[in-house]
């Protein structure tokens, strides 16, 4: 296992998880929220293939509609 800091919280996940793989484990379908690894932003093609590592740091943003 591999312990990631997601949104302030450790998340251990299995070794080689990518983003997608992270979004599915906490049940996200990905499409209402934006992902920051290391403050870089994952766009959402590129989350299938981007690796995790020991230690990254993963904001995930929701968007929220208001009025």
């Amino acid at each position: 296992m591999i312990t990631i800091d997601l949104n302030g919280q450790q998340q251990p996940l299995p070794p080689d998880s990518t983003v997608s793989d992270l979004l599915a484990a906490i049940g996200s379908d990905g499409k209402s929220v934006a992902v920051v690894v290391n403050e870089q932003i994952i766009r959402p093609e590129n989350r299938p293939s981007h690796l995790l590592q020991a230690g990254d740091r993963v904001e995930l943003l929701i968007f929220a509609g208001g009025g």
